[in-house]
């Protein structure tokens, strides 16, 4: 995953990222949600350290890097209404 500021290989500061997360509220929920969370800590492996904080009561389905704007997702089409005359 890429992250904004990249560690310097010298320097002992972790490199951070900004993801937007799509998720449900747990267990159940039928509303698709996202969020933007910034300077999150990436770990040596690449990936992105979400808080529990953040985690808990919701069932993460994806994480995007950077910050992203949700145009359409599943249930939230718009129909066009054609008027019979």
């Amino acid at each position: 995953m890429k992250s904004e500021s990249k560690q310097d290989a010298n320097s002992d500061k972790p490199s951070l990222a900004t993801v937007t997360i799509l998720f449900y509220e747990a267990p159940a929920g039928l509303e698709m949600h996202n969020t933007v969370l910034t300077d999150l800590t990436v770990s040596e492996s690449g990936r992105v350290m979400i808080p529990d904080s953040f985690r808990r009561g919701k069932s993460i389905i994806a994480v995007l890097d950077g910050e992203c704007t949700i145009l359409n997702a599943l249930g939230e089409r718009v129909f066009s209404q054609k008027v019979i005359g």
